[in-house]
C-alpha cells in the first residue's frame, strides 16, 4: 500500500518505459514495451520531465505506510506501541535476522521495502543526471535545474540508507541490468559517504540553480533548504556515538556548523505556540515558516489508524476508525516536564512501575494518589501531542458537544488490557496519538471536516536542537544552552538555567537535549533513528509501559501503571540493519554491520 505520489511514479515508468532505463546503452534502444525508444523519451517534453518526476516517486508520503501498513516507526520505539501483531510486534519479538528484514511488505514482490526502494530513488536519480542532458525537448534552463533537483533527491535517498543500513558506496552511474561486478563493490566508511553527501550538496548549493525556498506551488521540490538539512542531518549522524566511537571533535564541529548553516537562513523561522499545531495540519498550499520540507500527499487516514475513536462519541452516530494505533507510552509521557520545568517523576525500581513524583511537580499538583491528577500544568506540547483520560478533544464536525476522552476502565475509550490483539479501537496504554489528528475528521454519516494532514520531513526546529548537542559535546555550554532555550521557550517552558535542580554541567544538558529532541518530536520518526546514534537501546529499549486507570464509587480516578510488554529489540543487532540476504551473497565485499558478522 503505497503513497497516490508513489502509484503515479508507476503510472509514468509505464509511460516513459523507465522501468528497462538502468543504463545500458544496448538496453536504452528499445523500452521493455518495445514501443517507446530513448529517443522518443528524450525527444518529448512531458516523457523528458518524466525522469525528474519518478525520482521523486519514491519517497515515502505516509509515516504510517514505511515500516508496513499502518506501523509507524515510532511504534518500533519506546515512543508508542502498537499491540496488533504486525512488523512492530515482529520487530520488538526480535524477529529481524539476515533472511528476515521484518519491515517489509509480504504481499509484495520483492517483499522487502526500505532497502530496495531507496536504491531505486537512487537508480531513477542517476537516470535523470545522465540522460536529461540529451533531451532536446527541454531548456538549458530546465535541465541544469532539474539535474540539480535530482543530485539533491541523489543525498535524500543515500541519507535514508545511511540511517538504516550503514554507510553504501557512491554510485553515479545507472547500472547495467547486466552488471556483474557486484564484488567489487567494497562498504566505505561513513564519515567518507557523508562527506561525499557533504560535497555533493553544497557542490548544488553553491551552483545557484536552486532557490533557498520553493515558492508554495512547487513546495514538493527541493530547493537548498532541503539540500543544507539534509547535510545537517548526515553530518550529526555522522558525529554520533554509533558512527564515532572515538569522538572525533572534528565530526562534532562540522556537525554544529552545518546545522548553523540551516539557522542562518532567512527563508525559515520558528512558528509560535499558537501555531504548533499547524506543522502537522493544514493544506500543502499553504506555507508554514518552520517547515522545510513535508510530504505532499494528505495523510488523513491517520486519524483512522493511529488516533481517538470518533465512533465512541456519545451524541450523534459516527463510524469507527480501525485501529487505535499509534498510542503514546506512559515513559513518554513521563518526558513532558511541569511548566516549571520540572520533570514529573523518577523511577524507584526497573519496570517502571514505581515512581517518586519530584517535590517541583507535587507543587504543581501532580499526583497519581486515588482522586489525583497526574495531567495538569504540564508543557503546552503535551495538551497536542497527547490525548489522555478526561481530555476535551474538541467538537465534531457537524456536532456541538465536546468530545470527552475517558480512558478509564469502563469509559467509552477505555483502555484495553491485552497487549496482543487482532484490532481494537481502544489504546493499550492509557493514551492516544493528538499530534497530526483532529477531531473534525469525526462526523455524522461519515462527514468530515478536517484539514490535510502531512508528514514533516524537515523543521527548523531539529536544526536548533542538532546544534545544541553538537555544541555540548564541543564542551561550548553556553552555545548548546542557547540553542536549547529557543526551542524551550517557544514551547513556553522556562529556560534551561531556571528549570529545578539546574547544573551547567554536560551531563545535565546532554540528558535535557535528548529529553527536548523526545518531546518536540515525538509521533514524527526520528526517535528510531536518535536512540540508534546515541546507542541507547539496551537502556530505553527493554519494555514500556502504560497508565490503567479505574473509577471508583466516588467518581475518583486510581492510577496504576503497569508493563505493557518486555521487548527483544534493543541487542546490538538493531543498531544497524543488514543487508537483505540474497544481495549480500551478491556483495561479499560489502561487509555486514558488525553485529552481524
Amino acid at each position: 500500500m503505497k503513497s497516490n505520489m508513489k502509484k503515479l511514479s508507476y503510472t509514468l515508468i509505464a509511460i516513459c518505459a523507465l522501468a528497462g532505463l538502468l543504463g545500458c546503452e544496448s538496453v536504452l534502444d528499445k523500452t521493455p514495451d518495445g514501443q517507446i525508444t530513448l529517443d522518443k523519451i528524450l525527444s518529448n517534453y512531458g516523457r523528458s520531465k518524466g525522469l525528474l518526476s519518478v525520482a521523486y516517486g519514491e519517497i515515502y508520503q505516509a509515516r504510517d505506510q514505511i515500516a508496513f501498513v499502518h506501523n509507524t516507526f515510532d511504534q518500533m520505539t519506546d515512543n508508542t506501541y502498537f499491540g496488533i501483531t504486525y512488523n512492530a510486534y515482529a520487530w520488538h519479538n526480535g524477529a529481524l535476522s539476515l533472511s528476515d528484514p521484518v519491515i517489509n511488505w509480504p504481499w509484495s514482490n520483492p517483499s522487502e521495502q526500505l532497502w530496495p526502494d531507496f536504491w531505486r530513488g537512487i537508480r531513477l536519480c542517476n537516470n535523470a543526471i545522465k540522460y536529461l542532458p540529451l533531451s532536446t525537448a527541454i531548456t538549458e534552463q530546465e535541465r541544469d535545474l532539474w539535474i540539480a533537483e535530482a543530485r539533491v533527491l541523489r543525498c535524500w535517498y543515500y541519507m535514508n540508507l545511511l540511517e538504516f543500513y550503514g554507510p553504501m558506496p557512491w554510485i553515479e552511474e545507472p547500472l547495467d541490468p547486466n552488471y556483474s561486478r557486484w564484488s567489487d563493490l567494497k562498504r566505505p566508511t561513513y564519515d567518507e559517504i557523508a562527506t561525499k553527501i557533504s560535497d555533493e550538496l553544497l557542490d548544488v548549493i553553491h551552483t545557484g540553480l536552486l532557490p533557498n525556498r520553493q515558492p508554495a506551488n512547487q513546495a514538493s521540490h527541493v530547493d537548498n533548504g532541503v539540500a543544507y538539512a539534509i547535510r545537517a542531518r548526515v553530518l550529526l549522524n555522522n558525529a554520533s556515538l554509533l558512527n564515532n566511537p572515538n569522538r572525533d571533535r572534528d565530526k562534532w564541529q562540522r556537525a554544529a556548523d552545518a546545522a548553523k548553516d540551516v539557522l542562518n537562513m532567512s527563508e525559515y523561522s520558528l512558528v509560535p505556540m499558537s501555531d504548533y499545531k499547524k506543522l502537522f495540519i493544514g493544506s500543502f498550499d499553504t506555507p508554514v515558516s518552520e517547515i522545510i520540507w513535508r510530504a505532499w500527499s494528505d495523510n488523513s487516514h491517520i486519524n483512522v489508524t493511529s488516533g481517538v475513536d470518533g465512533g465512541f462519541y456519545p451524541y450523534v452516530t459516527i463510524n469507527h476508525l480501525w485501529n487505535s494505533g499509534d498510542a503514546p507510552t506512559q515513559e513518554l509521557v513521563d518526558c513532558f516536564e511541569m511548566t516549571n520545568g520540572a520533570l514529573p517523576v523518577t523511577y524507584d525500581d526497573a519496570t517502571h512501575t514505581k515512581v517518586t513524583v519530584t517535590p517541583e511537580a507535587a507543587a504543581l499538583g501532580y499526583s497519581e494518589d486515588v482522586g489525583g491528577d497526574p495531567y495538569s500544568n504540564r508543557d503546552a506540547r503535551f495538551y497536542i501531542d497527547i490525548v489522555y483520560n478526561m481530555a476535551n478533544y474538541g467538537v465534531p464536525y457537524n456536532c456541538t458537544e465536546p468530545y470527552i476522552v475517558e480512558t478509564f476502565v469502563g469509559g467509552r475509550n477505555g483502555i484495553n488490557d491485552q497487549a496482543v490483539y487482532s484490532g481494537s479501537l481502544t489504546t493499550c496504554t492509557g493514551y492516544y496519538n493528538g499530534k497530526d489528528t483532529q477531531v473534525k475528521y469525526w462526523g455524522p454519516a461519515d462527514s468530515h471536516g478536517n484539514e490535510p494532514t502531512h508528514w514533516v520531513f524537515f523543521r527548523l526546529t531539529e536544526f536548533y536542537l542538532n546544534r545544541a548537542e553538537a555544541l555540548c559535546e564541543l564542551g561550548d555550554l553556553d552555545g548548546a544552552i542557547e540553542m536549547l532555550n529557543v526551542i524551550r521557550q517557544r514551547a513556553l517552558q522556562p529556560k534551561i538555567e531556571d528549570v529545578p535542580n539546574y547544573t551547567k554541567t554536560y551531563d545535565f544538558l546532554m540528558s535535557r537535549i535528548r529529553n527536548e529532541r523526545r518531546v518536540e518530536f515525538c509521533m514524527e520518526g526520528w526517535r528510531f533513528h536518535d536512540q540508534r546514534r546515541w546507542k541507547i537501546l539496551k537502556e530505553t529499549n527493554r519494555f514500556v509501559t502504560g497508565m490503567r486507570i479505574t473509577k471508583d464509587d466516588n467518581g475518583k480516578f486510581n492510577y496504576q501503571r503497569k508493563k505493557i510488554r518486555d521487548y527483544q529489540s534493543w541487542t546490538d543487532k538493531y543498531l544497524v540493519m543488514p543487508i537483505p540476504l540474497e544481495d549480500a551473497k551478491k556483495m561479499p565485499g560489502m561487509t555486514q554491520p558488525e553485529a552481524w558478522q
